[in-house]
């Protein structure tokens, strides 16, 4: 895997890592959270004309909707509609 995409990587490896699938889920939902936070704009900052969270880089972005189709993949429900 491309070094560009550790935070992705290391994602990955936690969940591989979860003694139980209590762990699991609490990983899951961690990183949900900080999805979710990420690609909502806060104090104050307007989104782009197309939606987008504009202090996201392309890669930033793709990082994150990767782990959101990780998690998917998974079994976990995802919106990818928000």
């Amino acid at each position: 895997m491309s070094s560009q995409a550790r935070g992705l990587n290391n994602f990955i490896t936690d969940l591989r890592n979860a003694k139980s699938k209590e762990e699991e889920s609490s990983r899951i939902e961690v990183e949900l959270a900080k999805i979710r936070k990420k690609f909502n704009p806060g104090g104050g900052t307007k989104l782009a004309p197309d939606g987008s969270n504009p202090s996201l880089s392309s890669y930033q972005r793709k990082k994150y909707i990767w782990k959101l189709v990780y998690i998917h993949v998974l079994g976990y429900e995802v919106d990818f509609g928000h």
